[in-house]
C-alpha cells in the first residue's frame, strides 16, 4: 500500500498542477487565438518543456535516482551527496554553456528544427523572441529534477510533486502583471514561464536543505560517478522521451502547414496531458525509487507484484479519461477554449485532433511504467532500441497522414507510435522474465474491460442531453460541464464497484497516511 499512497501524493498535487496549467493555456487561447503569434508562443514553450521532458526529468530520473538511492542505502548520505554534487556541477557548465550558445543561433535553430516557418516571416520572428526569453527554463528545471530526484530518493515526494503547480501559479501572476506593460500577450506568458522555473527550483531546494542534502558547487570533474551518470543519461533521455521526441517531430512537420495547425496540436495535448501527468507521472515518480531498492534487495516478488499494482491503477484510471475525452472531445474543447480570439472552427480542429492524440493515452502511461521497470536495473539501452524504432514509426505515418488529415494526421502518428513503443517494452519485459501477471493481474483485466464497456455505453447515451450546453452562455456552459465531469466520475466509479474492478478496501488503506508521504 506504500506504492499507492505514494501515487496518490505524488497524483493529487499533479493534478492541482495541470488544473492551474489548463487554466493557464485556456488563458493563452483568449489573448492570442490560433495566428502566428500563437504559434510562436506555443513553440517557445515547448521547446525549453520538450528538453526538460526528455533530459531533466525523464534522464535524471532513469540516470540519477537508481545511482542516488543505491548509495544512500549502502554508503549513507555523505556518499550520495558527494555523487549528486559532482553531478550537479557539470550539470550547470553543461547548460549554461548550451543555454548562451542557444541564446546566440536563436535564428539559425529555429530555422534548422522548424524550416516551415521561413514560409511565414511574422511567425518565425515571433518565434526565435519568445524561444530566446524562455530557454534558459532548461537550466533553471534541470536543478529543479536534480533536487527533486534527491527528495524523491528520500521517499519525499509531495514538495517535488507540488512544485510544477506553484510554477504555474508563478505563470498567471507574471503574465497577469505584465500584461498592460509587454508589447504582445505573447511576450507577458514567455516571461511568466521563464519565471515559473526559477520557483520550480527554490520549491524543492528548500526542503532538500531541510533534509540535511545541501550540495554544493564543486569544481566539474569527470569521476566515475560522472562517467556512470553520461552512460546512461543519453539512452534514458531517448528511452523515457519517445513521446516528447514524437511531438517534438510533429511540430518540426507541423511546421509545414498553415498557420494555426501547431496551435491545434498546442491546445489539443495540453487536454490530454491532464490525466497523461497525473497518472502516467505520478506512478512513474513513486515506482522508480521502489523497484530500484526492490531489485537491489533481490526481492523479485514484490518487485513484480510492484510492477502489476501500478500498471493495474494506471489502466482502471486512464479508461475513463480515455472515454470522456473521445465522447465528450468538441463540448469540452468549445467551453474551455472558445472566447477571445478562439473560433467555432479553431474548436472543432482542435476536438479532432484531441481525438486523434488521446487514443494513445493508456499507451503512454504504459511507456512509463514499461521504461522505469528498466531504468530501476539501471538498463537505459533496451528502452533506447525501442524509442528509435517508436521514433522511426512516428515519422514515417507522419508523412504518410499529412497529407490527407494534415494536423490530426500528425496526432494519430504519435498515438500509434506510442502503442508500437509500449507493446515492444511489454514483450522484452515478459521474454527477460521481468513482467509476468500476478493472479490479481489476471482476475482484474476483465472486470477493467467490463467497467471501460459499461462506461461507454452510458457516456455516449449522455451525448444528446449533454451538447445543448455548448449552446448556452459562457457561465452555464462551465457550470453544466462541471456537472458532467461531477457525474461522469460518480458513473466510472459506480461501474468500476459494480464489476469488482476497485476496490474502496485499497483505496482506503492507500489514502491513510498521504500526508505524511
Amino acid at each position: 500500500m506504500k506504492l499507492l499512497r505514494s501515487i496518490v501524493t505524488v497524483g493529487i498535487y499533479t493534478m492541482g498542477s495541470r488544473i492551474v496549467g489548463f487554466l493557464r493555456t485556456t488563458l493563452m487561447a483568449n489573448f492570442l487565438g490560433t495566428g502566428a503569434m500563437a504559434d510562436a508562443a506555443a513553440i517557445a514553450v515547448k521547446i525549453p518543456s520538450l528538453l526538460r521532458r526528455v533530459f531533466a526529468e525523464g534522464a535524471m530520473n532513469a540516470a540519477f535516482v537508481p545511482t542516488f538511492s543505491r548509495l544512500l542505502a549502502a554508503s549513507g548520505k555523505e556518499e550520495a551527496r558527494t555523487y549528486a554534487e559532482e553531478i550537479l556541477s557539470i550539470l550547470v557548465l553543461v547548460l549554461a554553456v548550451l543555454t548562451i550558445i542557444a541564446e546566440i543561433f536563436m535564428p539559425s535553430l529555429i530555422s534548422l528544427f522548424l524550416p516551415g516557418f521561413k514560409a511565414t516571416p511574422e511567425r518565425f520572428e515571433y518565434t526565435v523572441i519568445f524561444t530566446r526569453i524562455t530557454f534558459p527554463f532548461i537550466l533553471l528545471i534541470s536543478l529543479t529534477a536534480l533536487y527533486g530526484g534527491v527528495l524523491n530518493s528520500l521517499e519525499r515526494f509531495a514538495a517535488v510533486a507540488a512544485s510544477p503547480m506553484m510554477g504555474n501559479i508563478t505563470i498567471l501572476a507574471v503574465a497577469f502583471a505584465l500584461l498592460p506593460m509587454s508589447e504582445t500577450a505573447g511576450h507577458a506568458f514567455c516571461w511568466g514561464a521563464l519565471a515559473c522555473g526559477v520557483v520550480q527550483w527554490f520549491w524543492v531546494l528548500v526542503p532538500t536543505h531541510g533534509e540535511g542534502m545541501r550540495l554544493r558547487l564543486r569544481r566539474p570533474r569527470i569521476t566515475p560517478g560522472v562517467r556512470k551518470f553520461f552512460l546512461l543519461v543519453g539512452p534514458a533521455a531517448a528511452g523515457s522521451g519517445v513521446v516528447q521526441i514524437n511531438i517534438f517531430l510533429d511540430m518540426f512537420i507541423a511546421s509545414y502547414l498553415p498557420t494555426g495547425g501547431i496551435s491545434f496540436l498546442n491546445y489539443a495535448e495540453r487536454l490530454n496531458q491532464l490525466p497523461l501527468s497525473m497518472l502516467g507521472t505520478a506512478v512513474g515518480t513513486a515506482l522508480l525509487p521502489l523497484l530500484s531498492k526492490q531489485w537491489r534487495l533481490g526481492q523479485e516478488k514484490e518487485a513484480m507484484e510492484s510492477q502489476n499494482l501500478a500498471l493495474e491503477y494506471a489502466i482502471l484510471f486512464s479508461a475513463p479519461a480515455l472515454i470522456a475525452l473521445i465522447v465528450f472531445a468538441e463540448p469540452l474543447v468549445k467551453v474551455l477554449y472558445e472566447h477571445g480570439k478562439f473560433t467555432s472552427e479553431d474548436s472543432h480542429q482542435t476536438a479532432l485532433t484531441l481525438i486523434a492524440l488521446v487514443s494513445g493515452l493508456p499507451a503512454y502511461i504504459m511507456v512509463k511504467i514499461f521504461s522505469t521497470s528498466f531504468f530501476a536495473r539501471e538498463d537505459t539501452k533496451t528502452p533506447v532500441v525501442t524509442a528509435v524504432c517508436a521514433v522511426g514509426l512516428n515519422l514515417v505515418l507522419n508523412l504518410a497522414l499529412i497529407g490527407p488529415l494534415q494536423h490530426v494526421g500528425l496526432a494519430l502518428a504519435t498515438s500509434i507510435a506510442a502503442w508500437f513503443n509500449a507493446f515492444v517494452l511489454g514483450v522484452l519485459l515478459w521474454r527477460q522474465k521481468l513482467f509476468t501477471m500476478t493472479e490479481r493481474f489476471r482476475a482484474f483485466l476483465p472486470r477493467s474491460l467490463m467497467t471501460t464497456v459499461l462506461t461507454t455505453v452510458i457516456f455516449w447515451a449522455s451525448t444528446p442531453l449533454v451538447m445543448p450546453l455548448v449552446a448556452q452562455g459562457k457561465a452555464l456552459q462551465i457550470a453544466g460541464m462541471s456537472v458532467v465531469v461531477i457525474l461522469g466520475i460518480i458513473v466510472f466509479v459506480g461501474c468500476a464497484v459494480l464489476t469488482r474492478a476497485l476496490r474502496f478496501s485499497d483505496m482506503r488503506l492507500s489514502l491513510r497516511g498521504v500526508s505524511a508521504s
